[in-house]
C-alpha cells in the first residue's frame, strides 16, 4: 500500500494538540502588529521551509527573522510561514520573528489546520491569512474556520485541488471573501504536477494562487503567464534566499498571454477527456497538408493538429496552405476546434521563420521544435511552445528535466533516427518509456498505431500521444480507413 503522508501528518497533529494543547506548548502572545492585505493586488508568498516530505532537509539553518528581511527586500508582498513541527521543522515561534523582522509583509500561516481554535491562535501569533486545506476539513469545519478568519479581519486562503474541494469553495464564497489556492502538489504522495493549476484557474476569482513545484523564475513567470494573481514559492526561496529577488521579478514581470492560454486549453481538455474517458490520451495528429485530412481528424476528436514547417520533410506545408486548412477547420468547429501546432526542425530556416509568423499572427496555438533549441528571444512569446527531444535511450532523459527548468510542463520525446528527424514509425524503447512514465507525464511520439495503441496506454500511460506516418497513405496524405481505425482504438 502506498505510503498516505497527509494521513500522518493530521494524526500526528492530533496526537500533540491533545498533549500540548492548541498552542503546541508555547505561551499564547497578545497581537502586536496590524493586519495587512493579503494578495489584495499580484504577488508573491515567499516561504519560511526548512524541511518537507518530499525533499527532506531543505534549509535546516534557516534564520526565520533574517529569512524574511531577505524576502522582504527582495519585493515580495507575502511570507507564509510552514508552523507544523515533525515534517517541516516549523513552530508557532516563527511567526512572532517573521512579523517583528518584516512588518510590511502580510504573514499566511501555512499549517494543516484542523479546528476552529486554530484560526484565532494564527491572529494571536501575528498571522494575517491561513491556510484552510478544504479536502481535509468538512463542509461545516471549512465554513466555520472560513467564518471566523475573515471576523477577525484575515484572509482566510482556501486551497483546493478536486472538484469536491471546488464545491466546499463555492458554499464559503457565498458568504466569505477568500483567496483561493491550488496545489501543483498532491499532499496524499507529494507527487508534482505544474498542469494540475490550470485545470482549476477559471473557477478560482481573481485573486487565485499557484502553489508548489516553483524552482525557478521562469517557473514563477509560468504561474503568472496563465493568469494566477499570486504564487507561492517554498524551496527555490528557502534553500537560495539570494534568489529570492529574481524569483520575485520573474512573477511580476510576467503577465497573462498566450503561452498561458495554449498550456490551460491543455490542461482543460486533459481534465475534460479524464473525466470523459478515464485513461485516454491527448491525440495529436501530425503531417497535416490539407483540408480533408485536417477536417476528417477534428470530426474523429483529435486535440491537436500538426502542421510541419522543414524543407527536409515530406509533409512540410507552408503559410498559404496552413492557412486555408486552419480557416477550414475554425469555421466548422468553432470553440471545439483541434489546437493547431507549427512543427519546426532549424529555429532559424525560412520554413521556421513561416510558422512563427503565423504563431505571431494567432493562427498557430504552439510551435513544436522538434530536435532544435527554443530560441531564447522566444521566451516571452505571445503563443504555446514546447520542445521535442529525440532520445536514443533513458541516460537522455536529463535533457528533459533541463527543459523542465524553462517554465514549460511538457516535452515530447520520440525516438531518435539517423534518416530523419519524425515521421519515421520508429518506437522509444520499452525500459526508457517505462523510466519516463515514472518520472513525468509522458507526451510520446514515434511507433505508435491502431495494433498496439491499448498496450501502449496499458503500459506506459501516456498523456499525450502523437502519429503521423502510421495514420498515411504515402506521406503528407492521410488514410481515412487508418485514422478512423485509430480514434476507435485509443478510446
Amino acid at each position: 500500500m502506498a505510503r498516505d503522508i497527509l494521513n500522518e501528518i493530521i494524526e500526528k497533529r492530533k496526537a500533540d494538540i491533545a498533549r500540548l494543547g492548541i498552542c503546541f506548548g508555547f505561551e499564547r502572545p497578545t497581537r502586536k502588529r496590524p493586519l495587512h492585505p493579503f494578495i489584495e493586488k499580484a504577488g508573491t508568498i515567499l516561504e519560511v521551509k526548512r524541511s518537507s516530505p518530499s525533499k527532506g532537509n531543505i534549509a535546516m539553518g534557516l534564520d526565520p527573522a533574517e529569512t524574511a528581511r531577505i524576502y522582504a527586500q527582495a519585493g515580495t508582498g507575502a511570507i507564509s510561514v510552514l508552523t507544523e513541527s515533525h515534517y517541516f521543522n516549523g513552530s508557532l515561534a516563527d511567526i512572532l520573528k517573521v512579523a517583528e523582522a518584516a512588518p510590511d509583509c502580510a504573514i499566511l500561516r501555512k499549517d494543516f489546520l484542523l479546528y476552529p481554535e486554530e484560526v484565532d491562535v494564527a491572529y494571536d501569533f501575528g498571522a494575517d491569512a491561513v491556510l484552510l486545506i478544504a479536502r481535509i476539513l468538512s463542509d461545516e469545519t471549512l465554513l466555520q474556520m472560513a467564518t471566523r478568519t475573515a471576523a477577525l479581519g484575515m484572509t482566510p486562503f482556501v486551497e483546493v485541488r478536486t472538484e469536491d474541494d471546488l464545491r466546499k469553495l463555492k458554499k464559503i464564497r457565498a458568504t466569505v471573501d477568500c483567496v483561493a489556492g491550488v496545489n501543483s502538489r498532491d499532499l496524499k504522495n507529494f507527487h508534482i504536477d505544474s498542469l494540475i493549476p490550470a485545470e482549476f484557474i477559471d473557477e478560482l476569482g481573481e485573486r487565485a494562487v499557484f502553489e508548489s513545484g516553483i524552482q525557478t523564475a521562469k517557473d514563477a513567470a509560468f504561474a503568472r503567464r496563465l493568469g494566477f494573481a499570486g504564487v507561492l514559492i517554498g524551496e527555490a526561496a528557502a534553500k537560495n534566499q539570494p534568489a529570492a529577488q529574481k524569483l520575485v521579478e520573474g512573477f511580476l514581470h510576467a503577465k497573462p498571454d498566450g503561452f498561458g492560454k495554449f498550456w490551460k486549453r491543455i490542461a482543460q481538455m486533459r481534465k475534460s477527456l479524464r473525466t470523459r474517458n478515464p485513461g485516454q490520451p491527448i491525440v495529436k495528429i501530425c503531417g497535416i497538408t490539407n483540408a480533408d485530412d485536417a477536417l476528417l481528424a477534428a470530426e474523429l476528436g483529435a486535440n491537436l493538429l500538426g502542421f510541419v514547417f522543414s524543407a527536409q520533410s515530406p509533409r512540410k506545408t507552408n503559410t498559404a496552405e496552413a492557412q486555408d486548412v486552419i480557416a477550414q477547420v475554425k469555421k466548422q468547429f468553432g470553440k471545439d476546434a483541434p489546437l493547431c501546432v507549427g512543427v519546426v526542425t532549424e529555429h532559424e530556416s525560412p520554413e521556421a521563420n513561416e510558422a512563427l509568423g503565423l504563431a505571431n499572427g494567432g493562427i498557430l496555438d504552439a510551435i513544436q521544435f522538434h530536435g532544435c533549441e527554443i530560441p531564447a528571444e522566444l521566451e516571452s512569446a505571445d503563443f504555446g511552445y514546447y520542445k521535442a527531444v529525440r532520445l536514443k535511450s533513458s541516460d537522455e532523459a536529463q535533457e528533459l528535466a533541463n527543459h523542465f527548468q524553462h517554465g514549460i510542463p511538457r516535452a515530447l520525446v520520440d525516438a531518435y533516427s539517423p534518416e530523419a528527424l519524425g515521421g519515421t514509425g520508429k518506437r522509444i524503447d520499452g525500459e526508457t518509456l517505462q523510466t519516463l512514465s515514472s518520472q513525468t507525464a509522458l507526451w510520446m511520439a514515434g511507433g505508435i498505431s491502431a495494433d498496439n495503441i491499448q498496450e501502449i496506454v496499458k503500459s506506459f500511460h501516456p498523456e499525450l500521444v502523437d502519429l503521423s506516418s502510421a495514420l498515411e497513405s504515402f506521406p503528407g496524405k492521410k488514410s481515412a480507413e487508418k485514422m478512423r481505425a485509430f480514434c476507435r482504438a485509443v478510446r
